[in-house]
């Protein structure tokens, strides 16, 4: 009896295997790209890996599919070598030195291989996805060969130091709360990975600089870091600015971007949590938006000019240090905010949501919300301690511009902090 699902996954692995075969077919344009295989060969592989996976099934043994992988392995290794006996003859005859051969397309070819096994054990969407990652790598070559030349032996270095405090640091420090009774806000993993955070931002945003240049590139890290946190891209593009005074303007574009990036992060964080707050905290959450991304836009427009400039002089983003100092400031800041709502009670709601603003809005946020889900606190309270504490969440990123930016860096800034301190002010006395 014929099953439909054997010939759609059979199917599936085809259509893999093809679509890669027609990016490297098109390779073949290029003269100096030599290729063991292309849309044919790919497309039987994609075939052949799925038939192997289904034989393993039938025959309750792994020996077909193993053997279908080696038989691919020998008759690449034959084509290499015999490319390589044909190049090396070629130069002989002609004096030049030998044309040696990629292995791109033959590891491209054995990932085929293995997607057709993926396709028949009915894994489709991961198949279609590495698929995708698959030609964006072998379509940008040249994009990703000419960033590759652009890194310095600093830059290799910060990736790994990079990789060392997120891979193999964080996952090990304990993701547990220490402190006094009500006070339990000394998470080691919390903290250190603020610390990530900070230093990630900056990792991230160099590499987009080195890619699409400083102007686009701080635009997109303002974008990012306002989805993910906009205290730590302050302070981190705050400490770059000393390095790279010639960037300031595009730095504090970016970070007013990212501050008004913050406030539709922190209404869509609102109304996952309840969808009843939608309407209410509309124009209190959204409104400061609209001035500081009508003076982002004015930065960029008036930075316009620098955002051609070339990047080989802007440095190595990895600092640990700075992003050490700040992580003990935030816990800091968040025991002494926790220990005003603990002994001071609801009544000083307002007080506590100020001193926990000045370290991060998502805290509050997800505090007050409890509280309102929970204790029955009104919307109006609620929405009173969300302006308290971005108010104080922005006066500590400005004054973290102020006093550890460039001094270039201060003057343009003023103005946004003063935008949206006198719009949430003015909402604070509305909603009084």
């Amino acid at each position: 009896m014929l099953e439909f699902s054997v010939f759609y996954r059979l199917l599936a692995a085809i259509g893999v295997g093809f679509i890669i075969g027609l990016q490297r077919e098109h390779t073949y344009f290029d003269k100096s790209d030599r290729h063991p295989a292309g849309v044919r060969t790919f497309t039987l592989v994609g075939l052949g890996g799925a038939m192997g996976a289904f034989l393993c099934d039938l025959m309750g043994s792994m020996a077909p599919f193993v053997s279908g992988f080696v038989v691919i392995g020998l008759l690449l290794m034959a084509s290499h070598i015999s490319f390589g006996l044909i190049c090396g003859n070629i130069s002989k005859n002609e004096g030049t030195a030998p044309e040696t051969a990629g292995i791109t397309t033959s590891v491209a070819l054995v990932i085929i291989y293995l997607l057709g096994a993926l396709c028949w054990y009915n894994r489709l969407l991961e198949a279609c996805i590495i698929m995708v990652v698959m030609l964006w790598v072998l379509t940008a070559k040249e994009q990703l060969h000419g960033f590759a030349k652009r890194l310095s032996r600093e830059d290799i270095l910060a990736t790994v130091k990079f990789a060392v405090i997120s891979a193999l640091i964080l996952p090990f420090l304990p993701n547990q709360s220490f402190g006094p009774a009500g006070l339990e806000v000394l998470n080691p993993h919390t903290i250190w990975l603020f610390v990530v955070f900070i230093s990630g931002i900056g990792f991230v945003g160099y590499v987009l600089i080195k890619l699409v240049g400083p102007g686009k590139g701080i635009w997109l890290t303002g974008l990012l870091g306002g989805l993910a946190s906009s205290t730590a891209l302050t302070l981190n593009l705050t400490s770059r600015s000393r390095e790279n005074e010639s960037y300031a303007s595009d730095f504090t574009m970016g970070i007013v971007l990212s501050w008004s990036v913050m406030y539709v992060r922190l209404y869509l964080i609102c109304i996952v949590l309840s969808m009843d707050l939608a309407k209410p905290l509309s124009v209190p959450l959204l409104l400061p938006v609209v001035p500081t991304l009508a003076y982002a836009l004015f930065l960029k427009f008036r930075a316009g000019r620098r955002s051609q400039e070339h990047c080989e002089t802007f440095s190595n983003p990895f600092h640990l240090l700075p992003a050490i100092k700040f992580g003990v400031i935030f816990t800091c800041v968040m025991f002494v905010s926790n220990a005003a709502r603990v002994y001071l009670g609801s009544k000083a709601l307002l007080t506590c949501s100020f001193m926990g603003g000045a370290a991060e809005m998502d805290a509050v946020a997800f505090s007050v919300i409890d509280m309102f889900l929970k204790s029955g606190l009104g919307v109006r309270e609620l929405v009173l301690a969300l302006l308290f504490a971005s108010l104080a969440n922005t006066i500590t990123k400005g004054a973290l511009v102020v006093f550890l930016g460039a001094k270039s860096m201060r003057r343009p800034i003023v103005p946004a902090v003063v935008l949206i301190c006198s719009v949430t002010v003015a909402l604070i006395f509305f909603y009084q």
